[in-house]
């Protein structure tokens, strides 16, 4: 069994869910919030460049002369980035409304792999966007913690993220959840196959929206 990390196991514990409820488990960053632009900014104004036509980090960020950075300069970065920009991410177009009108049918989680760190800080942006949902702070695939926060109800559950790891996860431990693969960012989006194990794939919110609203309208919610 995938170990839950001890900060997210305890973020797990304190949610307070109606177990008749149903829900929505979305990620954050390129579904609630861009983060490939406003990283690429922040990483050229530094001397790099990311290469955004390839869906992974490491490998793709590259000093100006072309060499690799390595992962721990690269880990070093991402958190100087994190601790400048994670309360300016803009929001999706469309995002906050949808889960806000989505919010009066269903409970919405956010489950992100941002460092724990960040979390509280990441609340306040959310709630300053108008977004009031709980946050989950996650590492590594997001199977086993999307499913203890889903035993925590008797109603359908939704899963959204950008990333097809993420999805084929909960697909694993949460088999009857529905599973949406949205990517905010045109270029990332070009860049990764449809998540076999998603339900739905789309990069829009309106439309992802209906989806998740139809799921549930057939689920009897």
């Amino acid at each position: 069994m995938v170990e839950i990390a001890d900060f997210t196991r305890s973020q797990i514990d304190a949610l307070s869910l109606d177990p008749k409820r149903p829900l929505i488990i979305s990620d954050a960053d390129e579904v609630i919030v861009h983060l490939a632009r406003p990283l690429e900014l922040f990483l050229t104004a530094r001397g790099y460049r990311i290469d955004l036509s390839d869906y992974r980090l490491f490998g793709n960020v590259r000093h100006a002369d072309g060499s690799v950075v390595e992962m721990e300069p690269l880990m070093a970065l991402l958190d100087e980035f994190f601790d400048a920009e994670v309360e300016n991410l803009p929001p999706v177009a469309g995002a906050v409304d949808a889960l806000c009108r989505l919010g009066e049918r269903a409970q919405v989680v956010v489950l992100t792999n941002l460092p724990d760190m960040y979390r509280e800080r990441r609340m306040r942006h959310f709630l300053t966007c108008g977004l009031d949902a709980p946050i989950v702070a996650n590492v590594g695939l997001k199977g086993a913690s999307a499913r203890a926060i889903a035993e925590r109800v008797e109603a359908p559950v939704v899963f959204i993220d950008d990333t097809a790891p993420h999805i084929r996860s909960v697909a694993q431990t949460l088999p009857d959840s529905f599973r949406v693969h949205f990517i905010a960012d045109e270029r990332l989006a070009r860049a990764q196959a449809r998540a076999k194990e998603c339900h739905h794939r789309c990069d829009r919110w309106p439309t992802t929206h209906l989806a998740v609203e139809r799921f549930l309208e057939a689920q009897g919610f």
